[in-house]
């Protein structure tokens, strides 16, 4: 009987150290006074080790530039990140004016777990509610799939998060699937670097000195450049020289301001 509970014991545990793959319907609004709200699909990988939080996309352009292609990407708000198993602490990796930095931020999240439940797909969900980031966060986990973690940085609780959003219905992670793998997944081209352009270290502050930077002076490095060797698309207008660039300063400034609607509030910038 002992040799029995035993060999049972390690099925278990052995099971539930699989690695994992969850894709979740990410729908966000970058302003906030609209209705309007795009979506995206994201991967979080749940490996022996990490966790890792990326754009579903990313796959397909990481086998393209695998295979000979050069592609560059930039993507409406920043939502890769890399977490060691269990932990709060997050390195955060962004894209500024094309070039690929990252961060760490301890991300401790506080839950209430509540005693409304309900069913989807067959998975039984409990409800949480918790205070993070300057939100208020509702999330619905399972006791079923025994995983502590969730999308972006809501992780800490007892069972997988099938559902996060904020109160004001902002942001909207929702589980699409959930997957054993046999094997980790090599992210070294989509999370550690920009399809093999490496992260610079950097702080929060200087992370958010670059986002203001970018917006007081923006297409900066192109002051420096000849007049006629090079060209860029803003706005569905071909620019080509200072005075142009000039002119639409404003309007780019404006959509900034209007697109900048943070996840984190706390953390939020003031660009005027």
């Amino acid at each position: 009987m002992y040799k029995y509970f035993l060999f049972f014991f390690f099925i278990i545990q052995y099971s539930y150290s699989q690695d994992y793959r969850a894709i979740y319907d990410f729908n966000y609004k970058l302003d906030s006074l609209e209705q309007k709200s795009d979506n995206v699909e994201m991967v979080l990988d749940i490996q022996r080790n990490y966790s890792k939080f990326y754009y579903k996309k990313l796959i397909k352009l990481d086998s393209l530039v695998r295979n000979g292609a050069t592609i560059s990407y930039t993507f409406p708000i920043q939502q890769i990140i890399k977490r060691e198993k269990g932990s709060f602490k997050n390195e955060n990796f962004v894209n500024v004016e094309d070039k690929y930095y990252s961060y760490t931020s301890i991300d401790e999240i506080k839950w209430k777990i509540l005693s409304q439940t309900k069913f989807s797909n067959n998975y039984k969900l409990q409800k949480a509610e918790a205070l993070w980031g300057g939100r208020k966060w509702i999330a619905w986990f399972s006791l079923e799939i025994p995983v502590s973690e969730g999308p972006y940085k809501f992780r800490g609780l007892p069972g997988l998060i099938f559902e996060v959003m904020d109160s004001k219905e902002n942001f909207n992670y929702k589980l699409v699937s959930i997957n054993k793998v046999l094997s980790e997944y090599d992210t070294s081209n989509i999370v550690e670097s920009n399809l093999g352009t490496n992260a610079i270290s950097i702080t929060l502050k200087q992370y958010q000195k670059l986002l203001i930077n970018n917006y007081n002076n923006p297409f900066s490095e192109y002051y420096t450049m000849k007049e006629g060797t090079w060209g860029l698309t803003i706005f569905d207008k071909h620019i080509n020289s200072l005075e142009e660039l000039k002119s639409i300063k404003k309007d780019y400034q404006l959509q900034i301001i209007n697109n900048y609607n943070p996840i984190e509030l706390d953390k939020a910038i003031n660009y005027k």
